[in-house]
């Protein structure tokens, strides 16, 4: 019953330790935006833009997660848009983003 409990235990955590991704920023900022463009190739953006930083996200299990909390950050940044990428580094997989300022 001991080994029971500590097998769930040790299965919840894993699933708390996967769910908590962290996004950082990397970049210059702007006035927060209210929508934020996605894209996955940069020959996809028709407007001309500008890189103004960089993000990345721990890869989790759930991809919408993921893109939801890139997004979230670009707004914050004011990013008109962002060009999903996916990376890694050594074992570790991470969801990276070319935040983007459209060229007015």
């Amino acid at each position: 019953m001991k080994n029971l409990k500590l097998h769930h235990f040790l299965i919840m955590l894993c699933f708390f330790i996967t769910s908590c991704a962290t996004t950082t920023y990397l970049g210059d900022a702007y006035p927060a935006t209210e929508k934020v463009d996605v894209y996955y190739d940069a020959r996809d953006v028709k407007k001309d833009y500008k890189v103004t930083g960089h993000l990345v996200t721990d890869y989790t299990y759930n991809p919408a997660k993921a893109k939801e909390e890139l997004i979230a950050k670009a707004k914050k940044a004011g990013a008109d848009g962002i060009i999903i990428l996916l990376g890694a580094a050594g074992n570790h997989i991470a969801i990276r983003a070319d935040a983007l300022k459209y060229n007015r």
